[in-house]
């Protein structure tokens, strides 16, 4: 049932676990059909998330339609949410196509811009009654080697506080050392920020960038606080080289649909990992 990311982000936070959110590729079905399958099956709450840039080919109305239809599908609670929302015009374009969690992500400005920009988007989702999330530490970009191709930015817990102090925020992704592609080597992330902000604050956290994250860091990060964990680069991979191995197997029949099928439910079981990760299962 779709529904906005309040309540089970406010359950989650209070009960020590995570929402999953998916990024689903602009809304490619087989993606969005496994997500919300799986949380069906594991009784999990769920999100489909929406970068701006995946939407290019289907358009972001597309994608709010399909969710919208997959998430009406099943009994347990499914979130339509914009991830990493680079503008108030944006934000408020998704708003206006019935999104139900929206992030604005103004991390690569300086503190006092960053929270005034957020404030502005938040009034706005306010009225809507739609969840609001925003990021403070810009979060570096790992290329398919792993190296970073963008500024790391470990927040500072005081900038933090300062931050939190001029803007009103539903929950907050920090910068802890955490990108956004496929981790090569040790990861360098750093709990205890999210640990020293959790002493002035009680607003959730959202921990991006968790594909090949050490499983112990993220349930670290869960007790520290964090109600929402995004995975998105692992799963659009998995997902294409489900569809080459079906490809190879002879599993398509000269049907695309059937090449479909193989794939979703391949991937299907990945999704239910990251659920039981998360602690979401049977939560819903």
């Amino acid at each position: 049932m779709l529904t906005t990311s309040f309540a089970m982000m406010e359950k989650a936070y209070k009960g020590g676990y995570a929402i999953p959110a998916i990024n689903t590729q602009g809304g490619t079905y087989d993606i969005i059909r496994a997500v919300c399958m799986a949380a069906e099956e594991l009784k999990s709450p769920v999100i489909l998330a929406h970068y701006v840039s995946t939407g290019a080919y289907s358009g972001h109305d597309w994608f709010f339609e399909t969710a919208r239809w997959m998430a009406e599908k099943v009994s347990v609670p499914v979130a339509i949410h914009l991830d990493h929302g680079d503008s108030f015009a944006r934000c408020m374009e998704m708003l206006k196509l019935g999104f139900t969690s929206i992030m604005y992500d103004g991390s690569a400005y300086p503190v006092e811009e960053n929270a005034r920009r957020t404030e502005e988007v938040a009034q706005v989702c306010r009225a809507f009654e739609v969840p609001l999330e925003a990021e403070i530490g810009e979060l570096a970009r790992l290329d398919e080697q792993g190296h970073c191709t963008g500024a790391s930015n470990i927040a500072d817990p005081e900038v933090v506080r300062q931050y939190l102090s001029a803007c009103h925020p539903d929950s907050l992704a920090i910068g802890i050392g955490n990108a956004h592609g496929f981790y090569k080597g040790p990861v360098d992330i750093h709990v205890e920020v999210l640990e020293a902000c959790r002493a002035f604050t009680d607003i959730p956290f959202v921990l991006h960038g968790c594909t090949g994250m050490d499983e112990a860091l993220i349930a670290r990060a869960i007790k520290s606080g964090v109600a929402k964990i995004n995975f998105g680069t692992q799963v659009r991979c998995s997902y294409v080289d489900y569809l080459k191995e079906g490809l190879a197997q002879g599993k398509d029949g000269g049907h695309a649909w059937k090449l479909s099928a193989y794939a979703e439910g391949r991937l299907r079981e990945d999704i239910k990992e990251i659920i039981r990760l998360a602690g979401s299962e049977g939560k819903a």
